[in-house]
């Protein structure tokens, strides 16, 4: 008896997250964000004294997106995890014994 069953490809765009400059977009965008209001800070106090509002900045939003991809190319999934376990951490409190009852904690919502 022949398989007349119809296989479609997996899409695997449809599984990835989207990604900014390599990196976990959340993360690229919020820390362009700081890194351009610590040079608008640095460069009304400093003015461009040596470039310095404009190097320092640069250079660690260009750290920050090194780490960035480097976390996304380990697991694209890694930050959310990450967000999720320590929304949860006191929600699920390790207890200290067995026949011990959970810590007192409020709800995490």
């Amino acid at each position: 008896m022949e398989d007349h069953r119809i296989k479609a490809p997996t899409r695997l765009s449809l599984l990835r997250r989207i990604a900014w400059l390599g990196g976990d977009r959340s993360l690229v965008g919020v820390s362009g964000a700081i890194y351009l209001v610590i040079g608008i800070f640095m460069f009304r106090g400093l003015g461009l004294m040596y470039g310095l509002s404009l190097i320092v900045p640069a250079g660690l939003w260009g750290l920050t997106i090194m780490l960035a991809r480097r976390l996304y190319k380990a697991d694209t999934w890694m930050l959310p995890v990450l967000w999720r376990h320590n929304k949860y951490r006191k929600y699920y409190a390790p207890k200290p014994g067995l026949g011990v009852a959970h810590p007192r904690v409020r709800d995490f919502r």
